[in-house]
């Protein structure tokens, strides 16, 4: 996938806002839902940010990035998403 010049892409975003929300993608997509979730991020005056999806064992698993830890705990528990390791937050 190409980008046009200055457009961030997903590992950038993963980088710059640590709080990631790793939510399962159903079998049919996010219909609706994600449609709440980008009402979600506007009615916060947040700007929606993705970062690397990935597939394991035939599942496809997308990540939202987040630089506030309410709004990243809040959003996986009204989405359903795990709120994965604080990538600011060294082992």
């Amino acid at each position: 996938m190409t980008r046009r010049k200055g457009q961030r892409t997903p590992a950038q975003n993963e980088r710059e806002f640590p709080l990631i929300v790793e939510m399962a993608v159903p079998p049919n997509g996010f219909g609706r839902k994600l449609d709440a979730m980008h009402a979600f991020h506007s009615e916060r005056g947040l700007e929606a940010r993705r970062g690397c999806g990935r597939r394991h064992a035939e599942q496809d698993f997308v990540r939202w990035c987040f630089a506030n830890h309410e709004d990243a705990k809040f959003f996986a528990q009204t989405f359903g998403g795990v709120l994965v390791k604080d990538r600011r937050e060294r082992p």
